[in-house]
C-alpha cells in the first residue's frame, strides 16, 4: 500500500516536470545563476543577434550588478554563526566533526545568497564516502509536490543531467516520506527502495515565509536591470569605437588618398583644405543612463544608492540612516527565518547520521543552539575604551564580556582562559620591567 501511494506521487512529480510552466521556471532559475556567477556573455550575444544585423561588430561587456546586490542583501552570515548542541559531550563532538567536514558555515552563507537570488534553495544531509556532507540543490533541477500548504511537502524530485548531454542518460531521483525511486528519462522506474529516514531528507530555505506558493519569487527585477545595463554598456563601447576618433578629410583634391602618417605633406589646390572632423558621441547621456540603472537596482532592493555608484560625494546623514534601518529590519527578519531553518536541518542531520552510525548516535534530546553575529556600529577606539571603562565601573559587564565582543568566535569559557593568559603575560612583563 505504501509503495502504491508513493507511486502516485512519483507520477505526479514526473508529469509536473514535463509542463511548460515548469520548464520556464527552471530556465529562469538557471539564467539567474548564470548572471550571478559571471556567465553573461552568451546572453548579451543572443540579445545583440536579435537587434543588430551585424552583431559581431559589437563587443559584449558587463559589470555584475546581480552579484553585488545579492551579496549586500544576504547579510545573515556577515560572520558565521556560533553553533552548539544542547545535549551530551558526544553530541557536540559529532556535530563539530560534521560542521568542519561538510563546510556547514560556507553552505549556509551560500544558501542565504541563493535564496535571495532564486527565491529558495534546498539543503540535503547525505551520507557519502563514510562521512556526512551537505548538498545544496537549486530550483533549476528541482520539482516538488505539496499538499495543503507550501510547507506540506509530499515529494522532492531532482533532475540529474549527464555530462555527455545525451537525453537517454538523463535520470531523476524522487524522495517521498515512504520511498526512494530513480527514474529514467521516460519516467520509468529503474530503482525502487524504502526511505530509510522516514522523512524527505531535504530542508527548504525560502527567502520569505511561503504563503500562497512553494516557489517564492527571487531577484527577477535585478536580472531585468542587469540586461538593460549590459545592453547600454555594450552600446557605449561601440559608440566609443566608431565615434571616438576624428575622421580625416581633404577638400579640393580629386581622386582618393590613402591614410597618412604625421609629417606627410600635401600640395593642395587653391581654397583646398585638410583637417579632421570630430564627432559628437552621446557619451554623457549614456553614462547618465548607466548611473540611473545602478541606483535603481540599489534603491529598489533596500540598499543605499551609494552602494552601487562610483560617485565620491557623500549621501546626506538622513539617507544613510534610512538605508541602514531598512537593511537592519530585513536582516532581523532573515535571521529569524534562518534560525528555524538551521534547527530543522540539524534534526535531519541527526536522523541521517543516526541511521548510518548505529554505534555512535546523537542522543534523542540533542537540539541545536545557534547564536547569530550581532552587527555593531563602528566606534573610534578611544570612545570604545571609554565606554567599556564606564560599563565596568557601573558593574554591568565584566572583562569576559569585552573579550567576547572583541572575539565573538570564542566561547565564554575560552574567553576566560584567554583573559587569564593575558593577565599572566602582563604580570610577567611588569615584573621584568621592574
Amino acid at each position: 500500500m505504501i509503495f502504491s501511494m508513493a507511486g502516485n506521487v512519483v507520477r505526479e512529480s514526473f508529469n509536473t516536470a514535463m509542463q511548460e510552466a515548469t520548464r520556464q521556471r527552471k530556465e529562469d532559475a538557471a539564467k539567474r545563476l548564470d548572471f550571478y556567477n559571471d556567465f553573461q556573455v552568451d546572453y548579451i550575444k543572443e540579445a545583440l543577434a536579435a537587434h543588430f544585423s551585424n552583431p559581431d561588430k559589437l563587443t559584449p561587456c558587463f559589470v555584475n550588478i546581480v552579484r553585488k546586490v545579492i551579496n549586500r542583501l544576504a547579510m545573515v552570515y556577515v560572520q558565521d554563526a556560533r553553533r552548539k548542541v544542547d545535549g551530551t559531550d558526544r553530541d557536540q563532538e559529532i556535530f563539530q566533526e560534521i560542521e568542519r567536514g561538510a563546510w556547514l558555515g560556507a553552505k549556509w552563507k551560500l544558501a542565504n545568497r541563493y535564496s535571495k537570488l532564486l527565491g529558495l534553495v534546498a539543503l540535503r544531509p547525505v551520507w557519502r564516502n563514510g562521512a556526512l556532507d551537505i548538498d545544496l540543490v537549486t530550483p533549476d533541477i528541482l520539482d516538488v509536490t505539496v499538499g495543503d500548504s507550501p510547507e506540506d511537502m509530499r515529494s522532492f524530485m531532482v533532475t540529474h543531467y549527464p555530462e555527455t548531454g545525451l537525453q537517454e542518460e538523463l535520470t531523476y531521483s524522487v524522495w517521498t516520506p515512504e520511498a526512494f525511486k530513480r527514474l529514467d528519462y521516460r519516467g520509468h522506474e529503474v530503482e525502487v527502495d524504502t526511505n530509510p529516514y522516514g522523512t524527505i531528507p531535504y530542508q527548504t530555505v525560502w527567502n520569505r515565509v511561503p504563503t500562497d506558493s512553494f516557489w517564492t519569487p527571487g531577484a527577477a527585477d535585478l536580472v531585468t536591470i542587469q540586461e538593460a545595463f549590459n545592453e547600454k554598456l555594450t552600446d557605449l563601447l561601440y559608440v566609443l569605437r566608431m565615434q571616438g576618433f576624428g575622421v580625416g578629410y581633404v577638400k579640393g583634391m580629386k581622386g582618393e588618398i590613402s591614410s597618412v602618417d604625421p609629417g606627410t605633406f600635401f600640395n593642395l589646390p587653391i581654397d583646398g583644405e585638410l583637417g579632421f572632423a570630430a564627432t559628437n558621441a552621446p557619451l554623457n547621456e549614456s553614462l547618465e543612463v548607466l548611473d540611473f540603472l545602478l541606483k535603481q537596482a540599489a534603491v529598489s532592493n533596500g540598499l543605499p544608492a551609494s552602494s552601487l555608484t562610483t560617485d565620491p560625494s557623500d549621501e546626506s546623514g538622513v539617507a544613510k540612516v534610512a538605508g541602514n534601518i531598512e537593511l537592519e529590519e530585513m536582516r532581523r527578519d532573515d535571521v529569524e527565518l534562518f534560525r528555524a531553518y538551521e534547527r530543522r536541518l540539524f534534526r535531519l542531520i541527526k536522523t541521517v547520521w543516526n541511521y548510518h552510525n548505529p554505534g555512535r548516535k546523537f542522543s534523542e534530546k540533542a537540539e541545536l543552539m545557534i547564536d547569530f553575529y550581532d552587527q555593531k556600529p563602528t566606534v573610534a577606539p578611544d570612545k570604545q575604551a571609554a565606554t567599556w571603562d564606564q560599563l565596568l565601573t557601573m558593574g554591568v559587564i565584566s572583562p569576559v564580556d569585552i573579550m567576547l565582543e572583541r572575539n565573538p568566535d570564542l566561547s565564554r569559557d575560552e574567553a576566560k582562559v584567554r583573559l587569564v593568559e593575558i593577565q599572566e603575560e602582563n604580570r610577567e612583563f611588569l615584573e621584568t620591567k621592574i
